[in-house]
């Protein structure tokens, strides 16, 4: 049995790459069998009427077009269909009028314009003359009731269906390599450029006399690299299990949307006040290890933010803050300032000198994805230059 498998696997390869349309496969299968038990009963029963070598001829036709609408769909389903309708008006056997019906809606399901016109060839059965038979009423009957436009509305239904899937598909793809890219920046391309300004700081510094303070840059070096590291496994991970979560996005959003209310609102403000609190101190002694000093500043937080909107600060922080340390002046003041007005707005500020010598370290990408996610949400992104001042100005609203 393995090797008839294989053998059969490799003919499917080669006849058509992959198989998109198993419906099609399986009813075409179901058609071709039909169309072959009806022929051969009517060969039995009524040898004069139906052996001939034209009506042999339209079958085979229809038969081949059905073998080769598995595997190619989009062309054999038309020699299926014609040959069909000329089987039917020659012979009034039903099979071939289920196949043609069944053809139309599968090419509307393919395209849309394939669909009109096999309806159209469709609707030309009603005016096509007949034999007498005692089937006509029968088949009269059926034409008029399936014939109407019903295999092309179906189609165009299922097509319609598929492109909607299809752009959903799309735009989660979309949604998953932006969120990679500011995964990206936003962890492993600040980490390398910290590393990078560390170690030109220390190179400038020169080699530290004591040797406990050689051994402390060492480790703070290694730390930025290791940082760096798990920051790269971390966007790894997250590429190689992201179909798993986005089949589970939906119920882990409403579980964590369920969760919060079963801690105090009290607790919420406590735990997102000291986790802002623990970013900014980490930031601050990374731009005090490259000879930064600043002022930072966090207003007290009255109401607990959304996860949405605790993601997104988090982010905007850290990466206004490597922006600081790649682009600012270390000999000059910088200023840090997060807020929150009466209508749970967020507004952020920060302030420093450009350097004279910038070292053009990263795009300058992560904070023109930031403008844009904050300005479509209804938030203010303003950016003052003056000579070497830089000012920046973030509202963010508080239905993110």
């Amino acid at each position: 049995m393995r090797p008839i498998r294989s053998a059969v696997n490799r003919l499917i390869r080669q006849l058509g790459p992959g198989n998109d349309h198993p419906v099609i496969m399986a009813a075409c299968v179901l058609l071709a069998a039909a169309l072959i038990a009806e022929y051969l009963t009517k060969v039995t029963t009524d040898v004069s009427a139906t052996v001939s070598v034209r009506h042999l001829a339209l079958a085979l036709v229809t038969f081949v077009g059905l073998i080769g609408g598995m595997f190619r769909p989009r062309w054999f389903l038309w020699a299926a269909l014609v040959a069909g309708e000329i089987l039917l008006m020659r012979t009034l056997m039903i099979t071939p009028l289920v196949i043609s019906i069944v053809c139309t809606g599968f090419l509307a399901y393919l395209n849309t314009w394939s669909g009109t016109i096999a309806t159209g060839l469709l609707l030309m059965l009603l005016f096509a003359p007949a034999p007498p038979s005692s089937n006509r009423l029968l088949v009269a009957t059926l034409m008029h009731v399936a014939l109407y436009c019903f295999p092309l509305l179906t189609g165009l239904l299922l097509h319609m269906m598929r492109q909607r899937d299809h752009d959903s598909y799309l735009l989660r793809r979309q949604q998953e390599h932006e969120d990679t890219a500011r995964d990206l920046h936003d962890t492993i391309s600040n980490d390398l450029a910290y590393l990078i300004l560390r170690i030109d700081h220390a190179e400038a510094s020169g080699m530290p006399a004591v040797e406990h303070e050689y051994r402390q840059q060492l480790r703070e070096l290694r730390d930025a690299a290791n940082r760096a590291m798990t920051h790269t496994h971390a966007v790894i991970d997250s590429l190689e299990t992201w179909p798993e979560r986005q089949s589970q996005s939906q119920p882990s959003e409403s579980r964590s949307t369920t969760a919060l209310p079963l801690v105090p609102a009290a607790d919420h403000v406590a735990m997102q006040q000291g986790e802002l609190q623990s970013l900014i101190d980490d930031e601050e002694a990374k731009l005090e290890s490259l000879g930064f000093t600043g002022d930072n500043l966090l207003g007290e937080l009255r109401h607990p933010l959304s996860p949405d909107m605790m993601r997104l600060l988090t982010g905007l922080l850290a990466e206004l803050y490597a922006n600081t340390a790649k682009h600012a002046d270390p000999a000059e003041w910088y200023a840090v300032s997060i807020s929150f007005d009466m209508n749970d707005d967020v507004r952020v500020s920060v302030s420093d000198t450009v350097a004279e010598h910038d070292g053009k370290l990263g795009l300058r990408s992560g904070l023109d994805r930031y403008r844009t996610i904050i300005e479509t949400a209804g938030g203010s992104f303003a950016i003052q230059m003056e000579q070497r001042h830089w000012q920046l100005d973030i509202r963010i609203p508080s239905k993110l």
